[in-house]
């Protein structure tokens, strides 16, 4: 049996390196909040020296511009694998579900909660957020839509705008409670039924009606 190149093995340690920074530094900004959490604190939590934190990452701000983008990550991972799908209906319903699924999550909801807090102070924090997540969610989502306009599937003038509303009707009463701490995780049965109202809103207004098919 053929051994992994060294090169390999060498970058796969890194990369699990990596994600126990990520990880620690994820714990500490959560705990401290960002103002309060520092570098020293996050060495602490690793049980290592700062000189090796430093080897990946030069400064708390690219330490936490890398969480954003890791979890922002995730979602467009998981909403590009749902594409595909001549039934628009379904393929919005799939998109819709693992993106509630995710944005209700632990650690998703942190996240907002921490920029929220920190936004005020920290602008750029917020703006990171918006640049790793919602803005390219929201690009890809129109290309979709163009797509489908394109091929008559749906009837949408300005996909960029439909976007928009779409993502907004999915963060609907349910997200807002849950960033709030007002609710713990919601049901699968909840989750699938606010999905279902924003998908059916959303064909309302951009389904092809019958006659026009």
């Amino acid at each position: 049996m053929m051994q992994a190149p060294a090169q390999t093995i060498s970058q796969a340690i890194r990369d699990q390196r990596r994600e126990r920074i990520i990880q620690a530094a994820r714990a500490v900004f959560f705990e401290h909040g960002y103002a309060a959490a520092s570098m020293s604190m996050i060495a602490q939590r690793l049980g290592g020296s700062k000189g090796t934190l430093y080897a990946y990452f030069k400064s708390k701000e690219e330490l936490f511009a890398a969480i954003v983008t890791d979890q922002c990550g995730q979602v467009q991972d998981v909403v590009e694998a749902q594409y595909g799908d001549a039934d628009v209906r379904q393929t919005l319903t799939n998109i819709g579900l693992k993106i509630i699924e995710l944005l209700m999550s632990e650690p998703f909801v942190r996240l907002l909660q921490l920029l929220v807090e920190e936004g005020p102070r920290s602008p750029e924090l917020s703006e990171l957020f918006m640049a790793a997540g919602p803005r390219q969610g929201e690009q890809r989502m129109a290309e979709f839509f163009a797509e489908a306009q394109a091929d008559g599937r749906l009837d949408i003038p300005d996909p960029t705008t439909a976007a928009r509303q779409f993502s907004a009707l999915l963060k609907g009463n349910l997200h807002f409670k849950r960033t709030l701490g007002l609710i713990d995780q919601p049901t699968p049965e909840a989750i699938r039924q606010e999905v279902d109202d924003a998908v059916e809103m959303f064909m309302r207004a951009y389904g092809v009606k019958a006659a026009d098919a």
